[in-house]
């Protein structure tokens, strides 16, 4: 078992500042790695870091050419509703802040589970482009903020013999699971992203914003899939939350959807260049909870530098556990 950082912490930092060191003209999204490094698996600095030697790996068998285009997820299958995204938003809304609140004892020691991806996912160090191999997270954090975390990765997936093929032939990296773990101390009780968010739809859009030196519907939704990592809110939070996308300019409902895990939800998304790139930004949330299922990110038009055909998925997270066991 090895010993691996997260996004949060400082190493992690270090390790995209030397991936992005490199000749090649990097986007707004690898230059602002140092506030979006908070994030776990996620994205806008993970497309950026797939772009540099996407075609080629080096593993036990050698230096192996990869597919011309990185395999990547199917998208989910959206089913565009008629209405609009801010009916539904507040439709939900209204249900989810008559909703018990939990009791304090009751959220005092918190558990997340996420699985995820995305292009620039690495396994024993190495870039895999010839196979989907998601993450499985699961974070226990402490009333002081602390928190320890395991991630071990899942099996490959493709949507084609042709691809497993290609796997096989480039070493079948990611085969045998990884895990690691890792701690961090507790949080900084000064740190306005560490109190409390606010239950009201404009403090709650303050709050997401905490942190990120741009604003736009791409963070806004960048930022509500970060904090729902390691962040449990209750009914009255859930529901601001809610009420603050409705500001997201350009957000649309897709209607009903199931997300990774068999599970139905609504999806609103924007289209945002908040990446560098040309991308879908989506939100998948349960109607009767208000807890985020799904977060999604798609590239729609131009891929850059990344070995892609578009529309692609480049990421994607799906919660599983919200601070309970």
């Amino acid at each position: 078992m090895r010993t691996a950082d997260t996004v949060s912490a400082p190493e992690r930092e270090a390790d995209l500042a030397r991936i992005l060191r490199s000749p090649r003209q990097v986007s707004r999204a690898a230059a602002s790695s140092r506030v979006l490094s908070r994030r776990w698996a996620l994205t806008s600095v993970a497309v950026a870091v797939a772009a540099a030697g996407a075609l080629v790996m080096t593993n036990v068998l050698g230096t192996t050419a990869q597919p011309a285009y990185a395999v990547t997820p199917a998208p989910l299958a959206y089913d565009r509703g008629a209405e609009s995204a801010t009916d539904v938003l507040e439709k939900i809304a209204s249900r989810v802040e008559k909703l018990r609140e939990q009791s304090s004892d009751a959220r005092s020691d918190e558990h997340f589970i996420q699985e995820s991806w995305s292009l620039a996912t690495r396994v024993d160090g190495q870039q895999v482009t010839s196979a989907v191999i998601p993450e499985h997270r699961e974070t226990w954090k402490q009333p002081d903020g602390s928190m320890k975390w395991t991630v071990r990765t899942e099996k490959p997936g493709f949507q084609s013999s042709e691809q497993r093929k290609a796997w096989e032939e480039a070493g079948a990296v990611g085969e045998e699971p990884e895990t690691w773990s890792d701690s961090s101390g507790p949080a900084d009780p000064a740190d306005p992203v560490n109190q409390e968010p606010p239950t009201d739809p404009e403090g709650m859009a303050s709050w997401l914003r905490l942190g990120h030196e741009t604003s736009g519907a791409g963070q806004l939704f960048s930022s509500v899939s970060e904090r729902n990592l390691t962040h449990s809110f209750t009914p009255g939070q859930r529901a601001a939350l809610l009420r603050a996308l409705k500001q997201a300019p350009g957000i649309e409902y897709r209607g009903e959807v199931k997300d990774r895990a068999g599970r139905a939800g609504a999806a609103f998304s924007v289209n945002s260049e908040y990446g560098g790139l040309p991308t879908r930004y989506s939100l998948v949330f349960d109607e009767a909870s208000g807890d985020l299922l799904s977060y999604e990110e798609e590239l729609t038009g131009s891929a850059g530098k990344l070995n892609v055909r578009t529309p692609a998925v480049i990421a994607y997270v799906t919660y599983l556990v919200h601070g309970q066991e």
